[in-house]
């Protein structure tokens, strides 16, 4: 079993009485904040603070990613919180510092919010139980729909990663359709990596999600940081699972057998749809 250790002198430097902002902008347009969003930032940090019962003199970081989500011409934003001082905190009062930086300092301290533009209003709170050494990783997808834009969140579970994909219903509604496994075990000798595509489907107006079995490009185990160090991989090899959207229950549902290869023949002679 491995103990993450890396983390274990941050243990001794959280500061429990003096207020610093810690809040972090990402501008995924330009790399300049504006004064619209020197505002948007001030007012994402109070709807957060105040959603999550953040104290004031808490250490956080906040991110925020701006994209067309919904099919309006308005544009909305997912915004990122990691928690990890507040994790440490806990850990240090239960007396379980050791055990907890074993197990990654699991829980929910990883959260995301949308916000929906048009109507000037955040979600509640979305958390994403995962390991708060590294904050929520966040892209974005034309899956569903070429017109609205599917998130795609990246996490940490110890030593593996898994990315989960959002998709937005009614034009305001961001909910979970499918998770998966990206990679496991790295900083050990034999990792695991999976490849995630997304394919068109010859028979759906919804794009399918592919799981290849794969490897790490260039990998040593000798990755140092294991939450900022991030695996490169690009190299697919065997299908393993083909996943398409089923609109009724508003999952990806599993495609198999006879009906898996179909779909790989259907989608390999049909060249890619345009997207706006």
């Amino acid at each position: 079993m491995k103990i993450y250790y890396f983390l274990l002198p941050l243990l001794f430097l959280i500061s429990c009485g003096e207020s610093t902002d810690d809040t972090v902008v990402t501008d995924d347009e330009t790399g300049n904040e504006t004064q619209n969003d020197a505002e948007f930032n001030t007012r994402a940090k109070r709807e957060v603070m105040a959603k999550l019962s953040i104290p004031a003199n808490e250490k956080f970081t906040l991110n925020v990613y701006r994209e067309y989500i919904n099919s309006d011409t308005i544009k909305d934003a997912i915004v990122t919180v990691n928690r990890l001082a507040f994790a440490m905190d806990e850990a240090i009062k239960s007396g379980q510092q050791a055990k907890k930086t074993e197990t990654g300092f699991m829980g929910n301290f990883n959260f995301f919010f949308y916000y929906d533009g048009a109507k000037d209003q955040f979600s509640v709170p979305l958390p994403v139980p995962s390991t708060p050494g590294r904050p929520l990783d966040v892209s974005f997808q034309h899956i569903l729909s070429a017109t609205s834009t599917d998130v795609v969140i990246d996490y940490r579970v110890r030593n593996s990663g898994w990315r989960s994909y959002y998709s937005i219903f009614n034009e305001s509604d961001l909910a979970l359709v499918f998770q998966w496994n990206l990679f496991d075990k790295v900083g050990e000798d034999v990792p695991v990596a999976l490849l995630h595509q997304i394919i068109p489907n010859a028979d759906s107006p919804y794009k399918d999600i592919c799981i290849y079995q794969s490897e790490i490009d260039n990998y040593n185990k000798n990755i140092g940081d294991i939450y900022t160090y991030v695996p490169q991989i690009t190299k697919a090899g065997t299908l393993l699972y083909r996943f398409a959207f089923d609109a009724q229950y508003g999952k990806f549902k599993l495609v198999g057998g006879s009906e898996l290869q179909n779909t790989i023949n259907k989608s390999a002679a049909m060249p890619p749809r345009p997207m706006k």
